[in-house]
């Protein structure tokens, strides 16, 4: 009987583990470098949080800039459950908005106004909002709660999840398979997080945006590749 069910034990084993990635499949993808898009967004949005702080006009042109230069589309097609929030920053990190408050700070300044005009023509080009792009959704999780988006990724496709924090609160972000297996996350102490992984199977993943604060409302943006 013993021998049996050990046996019937490492079977189950296997099986569990059949249906989600390893650990050591996640930590050589988690290993992977960031592209170069989501590089990008995350040096504009550092750029942006620097240029509203000190009231640095150059600083959010020049995001508006990068924004402007990284094919975007909102992610609109996508399951959406959890804790969210009203009475946020208002922040959107839109080349549009950060061109505008870049403008108003530039006052009077002939040389950021006319950076300004020439970031505007690119923007009314229509550099942006390429098929295919980042994915972006706004929102805003409740103190200690989290919210959950439901999105589906490709097999074998590298995929991209950041979260980008505008209140200065701590943000985690956890991946979970449709089998309900953690397979990437970053629980760090940072505001933002940013994970990435391969999926072995295309399907829907669950992705969750967890706010550590116990009192304070974490609004965000979060972008997937």
């Amino acid at each position: 009987m013993k021998k049996i069910a050990m046996f019937l034990a490492v079977c189950m084993m296997g099986a569990m583990l059949s249906f989600a990635q390893s650990e050591d499949e996640v930590k050589a993808e988690s290993q992977t470098p960031i592209s170069a898009e989501m590089k990008a967004l995350q040096t504009a949005y550092s750029l942006a949080e620097y240029g509203y702080s000190v009231e640095s006009a150059s600083a959010l042109i020049e995001a508006a800039e990068i924004v402007a230069s990284v094919p975007t589309q909102p992610l609109t097609d996508v399951k959406i459950e959890g804790e969210t929030a009203t009475g946020t920053s208002g922040k959107t990190y839109t080349a549009e908005q950060l061109l505008e408050d870049g403008k108003k700070l530039a006052a009077g300044d002939k040389t950021l106004l006319k950076l300004a005009n020439e970031v505007e023509k690119s923007i009314k080009k229509g550099t942006r909002g390429a098929v295919g792009g980042p994915r972006y959704a706004y929102n805003a999780v409740s103190a200690g709660h989290s919210i959950y988006y439901y999105i589906s990724f490709r097999a074998r496709e590298y995929a991209e999840v950041l979260v980008q924090s505008f209140s200065n609160v701590d943000l985690d972000l956890y991946i979970y398979d449709e089998n309900g297996h953690l397979i990437a996350s970053d629980s760090s102490y940072r505001s933002d997080a940013y994970v990435c992984f391969v999926p072995r199977w295309t399907g829907v993943f669950k992705v969750v945006v967890k706010n550590r604060s116990s009192r304070f409302v974490g609004d965000y943006k979060l972008t997937t590749n």
